[in-house]
């Protein structure tokens, strides 16, 4: 809340459920004020109908550390409150009460590595018609900021039916092993005989352990073309969501701090973080799904 009148809206919001004068110690306005704002603009620029609305969204925005749009609150709302709204109707509202989304930070590409004759399979067909059979996997880095480790690197499986992390493992190395216990969990989990792993031409996806590893599992290996980070769009999409919503649900500093803020973004990331293609999460839609 950066000015007066979103601190008046949000005491207006909540004014049924709490006291005015705790909301007005919580907001740091004073009562005299409120009630001057009330006469002057609330009521008359407040209808009913927005006013039983926007507990609902002040809840989902804050629940979601400002990292829900208008499109997951629209959904948020069906989803969780059974509240038909208008798309532009949400959108309205959340600019009026200063509930701006925050904005993903863009991400750098690493230069990729020769890779042989690895075909790209996946052609950036990224849809897939049931769990297990289309896969994506990549890294990326987090830095940590307390202690002797700079860098604490993430390998993520993404299940291209529904989007959800179905593997991942986290280290202070980029190199192979990591990418080994991200398939460890990824052979616990299941998936379909001659499945697609896709990934970029890192140097991990190119050593011959790891090429062996998927063929020993009977997976089938696809790569993006040299120098086209679009043919994996579908994992850096992911690593660009995790890297601007994690750090508004908490502030780690060190690398164990680092490792719990994955995992609980992780498990926000698949069981509760509305997907606008799907209109769920990635857990509830193959949930769904396999009713």
């Amino acid at each position: 809340m950066n000015n007066k009148q979103v601190r008046y809206a949000f005491i207006l919001a909540y004014s049924k459920e709490y006291p005015i004068s705790t909301l007005a110690e919580i907001t740091k306005v004073s009562r005299s004020g409120y009630y001057k704002w009330l006469k002057r603009d609330g009521e008359s620029s407040l209808d009913k109908k927005d006013e039983e609305m926007i507990p609902f969204i002040l809840k989902i925005f804050n629940d979601h550390k400002g990292t829900y749009g208008r499109k997951r609150i629209k959904l948020a709302l069906e989803n969780e409150y059974q509240i038909k709204v208008n798309e532009k109707r949400v959108s309205r509202l959340i600019r009026k009460y200063g509930l701006q989304c925050k904005i993903r930070r863009k991400r750098f590409k690493r230069f990729p590595q020769p890779h042989g004759k690895i075909p790209n399979i996946l052609e950036r067909n990224f849809r897939a018609n049931k769990p297990g059979i289309k896969f994506a996997v990549d890294i990326t880095y987090m830095d940590v900021k307390k202690g002797n480790q700079k860098w604490m690197y993430l390998c993520s499986i993404k299940d291209l039916f529904n989007g959800e992390i179905v593997a991942y493992s986290i280290g202070t190395s980029q190199e192979i092993a990591l990418v080994h216990r991200a398939l460890n969990e990824l052979q616990k989990k299941g998936f379909a005989k001659g499945a697609i792993l896709h990934s970029d031409q890192g140097f991990q996806f190119t050593n011959p352990a790891y090429m062996k590893r998927l063929k020993d599992m009977g997976i089938t290996q696809s790569m993006s073309r040299r120098g086209n980070c679009w043919d994996n769009a579908c994992i850096e999409n992911f690593f660009g969501h995790l890297k601007s919503e994690m750090y508004h649900f908490t502030n780690p500093k060190t690398v164990i701090e680092v490792h719990n803020a994955v995992d609980t973004y992780m498990n926000y990331y698949n069981n509760k973080r509305i997907q606008i293609k799907l209109k769920m999460s990635p857990v509830q839609y193959r949930l769904r799904a396999a009713v």
